[in-house]
C-alpha cells in the first residue's frame, strides 16, 4: 500500500476562520481596496459640484469620508458573516483535527470528529494560496481550507511540495 509523502494534523480555530475572512476580502483580491477608493472617488467627484464649481476641498473631505464608510461597510460584513458562521456551526467543526495525507497525485482528508473522509486530485483544486499564517486550499473559487503553518512540521519541504504539485495555481498573498 501507498505511503503518503507528508501528513499534517491541523485544526481551524474560530479566530483561524475569522483571520481567513479577512484574507480571502482584502488579500485574495488586490483591487478590492483600490476599487473602494475609486467608487468612493467617483461619488466624491459628484458632491464636489457647487453650482458649475468645482470644489477641491469638498471633494478630499468627501472623498476620505466615503472611502471610510466603504471600508466600515466591508468590515462590518466580514463580521457578520463570521458571526453568523460560528453561531450556525452544528457540527464542531471548529477546533477538530483534520488529518490531510498528501500522496503524489491527491490529498485524502480526514476528520474523525465530523465522521468525515474524502480524496482529491490536486489539479482537481482550483488554488492554493500562501499567506503569513496559513496555506489555504481552494477547492472552488469560494470553497476553501486552511492548513495553519504552525501544525506543519518542515514548512521548507511542505511548500517546495505543494508548489509543484500546483504550479501555475499557487500564489504567495
Amino acid at each position: 500500500m501507498e505511503e503518503p509523502k507528508m501528513i499534517i494534523n491541523t485544526i481551524m480555530t474560530k479566530n483561524d476562520y475569522r483571520k481567513f475572512l479577512y484574507i480571502a476580502t482584502f488579500k485574495r483580491n488586490k483591487f478590492t481596496i483600490p476599487m473602494l477608493a475609486l467608487i468612493a472617488l467617483l461619488g466624491s467627484l459628484i458632491v464636489s459640484f457647487d453650482n458649475e464649481n468645482f470644489n477641491w476641498i469638498k471633494l478630499i473631505i468627501s472623498w476620505a469620508l466615503l472611502f471610510a464608510l466603504a471600508i466600515i461597510a466591508v468590515l462590518i460584513k466580514v463580521e457578520r458573516r463570521n458571526a453568523q458562521r460560528i453561531k450556525t456551526d452544528k457540527t464542531g467543526a471548529f477546533d477538530s483535527v483534520n488529518t490531510l495525507k498528501f500522496y503524489d497525485d491527491r490529498i485524502v482528508m480526514e476528520n474523525e470528529a465530523l465522521k468525515s473522509k474524502g480524496e482529491l486530485r490536486y489539479d482537481q483544486f482550483y488554488a492554493v494560496m500562501e499567506s503569513k499564517d496559513y496555506f489555504i486550499f481552494y477547492l472552488t473559487a469560494n470553497q476553501a481550507s486552511l492548513i495553519r503553518k504552525k501544525d506543519v512540521d518542515n514548512l521548507n519541504d511542505f511548500k517546495e511540495f505543494i508548489v509543484g504539485k500546483f504550479q501555475g495555481r499557487y500564489k504567495s498573498i
